[in-house]
């Protein structure tokens, strides 16, 4: 079996080279190039740690470069063929820093990650694989062949507190990153493969002509978006391994960001849904905490009678969903209501939080533990033994405690015994908070997270509950993904356009999370008590989204119900919900706004979401077709999926939007 990639050594250099990446390792200052056809190039990276004690160690520092013969062996994994290398840092009486390469024959990505060696156990809770800093090594840093400032995108931890993704030339982000020049579309994109103890964070600055001159991939961030009070947890042993990083430059960024998903997809599978895309309604914009039995199956009996018929559902699967107050109703109540639902060919659906505790009674039995534990034992404690400061308002629970675990069998046992089939996972980034967790063998935030999810996951396992069971992620962190089959894109977003503008800020940036880490992305329920072009335009944005479609307005409301009549049963829109596919944008120079217009091929032909965020200035735009992808020597039949309005389109195309509107339109080739 061949191999296209080759290591090649020229004097005190080892080069790795594949047919579009060549990595260059200088053995005699430890530093580390990375070309791509002799265009983009990172240059004068290292790699570092920050033990416990303070101290620092750098590949830079260190005395001795060395890669032997055995270092050097052919590799075949997940990603395909290529050449696994391995280059040894040491210095005497120093922990060894042993950085790993792996470069592929197809892939115009690598990865790196750097082990620290030590014959007696250290501990560490920083270890950055990729650091590039100009101001240390002249010409350092990220460059790319074409363009201005590059633009450095900021992606958040969670969803939380109404964080928005921000493509400002920013100096932070959370497990990945896209270095790009928004003309060309060319770009970088670097990124964390492997969640399952670190948070991974990057550094970002120095921005310049082509050239971002600081770029620090680290495991170990913590901060005011990741919540953390606490700092990052400590790994210790004589071997602790970083984050597992991602490194890879594209002629278009999006697919980029679209290949780095789908890499996580291929270490870590997202969790396994054969279902149809989630129609229906959730309680929580409708009613707030006056939800109650007779309104919840109002809902139900709507959807039956006149939605349903009307083509809002897919694959005869409809969700009537129950959110937080729903323990105002009885247990009979709630076993009720799930056997009417289901009567009328529906699934149920329930809300909770599983790692938050919302009462200051600390001496209170936990439910499901046989009064073994109040909740003083199990709230995360800090180093001294105190519980963490409140997040949102509720104290954060310890996935690694018995008594944690005991809860959430005893509460999702009672959501499957009661006929449910959806349950909304809400403020579970509380799980993955740094702090001292009661399991010693859990020393940080994002191995009690992985802990306390996959009990939920085998809790609802189809093969032990006899059934499929969806589970939806509300205010959550990014990553780990694949213990749920959908995450809310965003924080909470009702029917305003102000709402619609911010949930698509998420989607403008973070559409590749659709059907590579998670199979839907969910826009938050749709709220249509807006005006009518606040509502077509709310709807719209969650269609694109590639999607979950839970409206949440008032079924016993005349004037809510003849609204969700006009503007939920479009049989075309519909259809492209059902279909699947995230939108992505055209543009990524917004800020930490939402672009306006969206794109998604569909065979031949595509689709086009544009959208007015002003709610008082009709907006005339021209875009160029070629901006679009399509082909400025073609003329092209657009048709309006809203008004069935159609024109006839070539290289250039003007529209005219209304205040707070939006529309969607297919283009085919003429």
């Amino acid at each position: 079996m061949a191999w296209a990639v080759e290591a090649r050594r020229e004097g005190g250099n080892l080069q790795i080279v594949s047919p579009s990446l060549r990595v260059e390792c200088n053995l005699t200052n430890g530093q580390s190039d990375y070309h791509w056809n002799d265009g983009p190039t990172i240059r004068g990276a290292v790699c570092s740690a920050r033990l416990k004690d303070d101290s620092e160690i750098s590949s830079t520092e260190y005395t001795r470069h060395q890669c032997d013969p055995g270092d050097i062996t052919p590799l075949k994994d997940a990603f395909g063929k290529g050449l696994q290398v391995i280059v040894h840092h040491s210095k005497a009486g120093r922990p060894e820093l042993r950085q790993q390469f792996r470069v592929y024959d197809t892939q115009p990505f690598c990865s790196v990650q750097v082990d620290i060696v030590n014959p007696t156990p250290i501990s560490s809770n920083y270890i950055a694989p990729l650091i590039c800093d100009s101001t240390l090594i002249p010409n350092a840093g990220v460059h790319l062949d074409m363009g201005d400032k590059p633009r450095t995108l900021f992606i958040p931890f969670d969803n939380d507190k109404f964080v928005r993704y921000n493509s400002d030339y920013s100096t932070a982000s959370h497990e990945v990153t896209a270095i790009y020049d928004n003309t060309s579309h060319h770009g970088f994109v670097v990124g964390s493969l492997l969640h399952d103890i670190w948070k991974t964070g990057i550094a970002l600055g120095k921005h310049g002509p082509q050239t971002v001159g600081e770029l620090r991939v680290f495991g170990g961030v913590t901060g005011e978006w990741t919540h953390d009070t606490q700092p990052h947890g400590f790994l210790s042993g004589t071997t602790i391994s970083s984050p597992l990083i991602f490194v890879g430059y594209f002629p278009d960024w999006r697919k980029g960001l679209e290949t780095y998903g789908a890499a996580n997809a291929t270490l870590t599978p997202s969790l396994s849904w054969r279902g149809g895309t989630p129609f229906g309604w959730n309680s929580w914009a409708a009613y707030g905490q006056n939800v109650s039995y007779e309104r919840f199956l109002a809902a139900s009996d709507f959807f039956k009678t006149q939605l349903q018929p009307r083509g809002f559902e897919d694959k005869g699967a409809t969700y009537i969903n129950v959110d937080s107050f729903w323990d105002r109703m009885t247990p009979d109540q709630l076993t009720e209501a799930a056997r009417h639902i289901h009567a009328n060919g529906q699934k149920a659906g329930i809300y909770w939080t599983p790692f938050t505790y919302w009462s200051d009674d600390l001496s209170r039995k936990v439910e499901g533990s046989n009064d073994l534990y109040t909740y003083k034992n199990i709230v995360l404690k800090d180093a001294s033994g105190q519980p963490l400061p409140k997040l949102n308002g509720g104290y954060a629970l310890d996935p690694s405690h018995p008594g944690t675990l005991s809860r959430i069998d005893w509460q999702l046992k009672q959501f499957v015994d009661w006929g449910y089939d959806f349950v909304k996972l809400d403020f579970i980034n509380c799980g993955a908070l740094e702090g001292a967790h009661y399991d010693p063998r859990i020393s940080t935030g994002i191995a009690a997270y992985n802990l306390g999810m996959k009990r939920i996951v085998d809790d609802l396992a189809p093969q032990k509950i006899g059934r499929p069971f969806f589970i939806s992620l509300s205010i959550a962190p990014l990553f780990p993904s694949n213990y749920a089959h959908s995450r809310r894109s965003s924080c909470d977003a009702f029917g305003k356009i102000n709402d619609s503008e911010y949930m698509l800020n998420s989607l403008t940036y973070g559409w590749w999370v659709h059907n590579t880490l998670y199979h839907f992305n969910d826009p938050d329920h749709i709220v249509l008590s807006a005006s009518e072009a606040e509502a077509r335009t709310r709807f719209n944005s969650a269609v694109i989204a590639g999607t979950m479609l839970l409206d949440s307005d008032d079924l016993t409301n005349p004037t809510e119900q003849e609204r969700a009549l006009k503007i939920l049963t479009n049989p075309q829109i519909n259809a492209l919900a059902r279909a699947g596919g995230a939108f992505h944008p055209i543009e990524g120079d917004t800020g930490p706004r939402s672009a306006n217009v969206f794109v998604r091929e569909d065979g031949k032909d595509l689709l086009v979401a544009i959208f007015n965020f002003d709610g008082q200035q009709a907006m005339q735009t021209e875009l160029d077709l070629p901006r679009l992808g399509l082909d400025v020597a073609i003329t092209y039949q657009a048709h309006d999926l809203w008004t069935q309005q159609t024109a006839s389109i070539k290289a250039k195309w003007q529209l005219s939007l209304a205040p707070s509107e939006s529309t969607i339109w297919r283009l085919t080739r003429q």
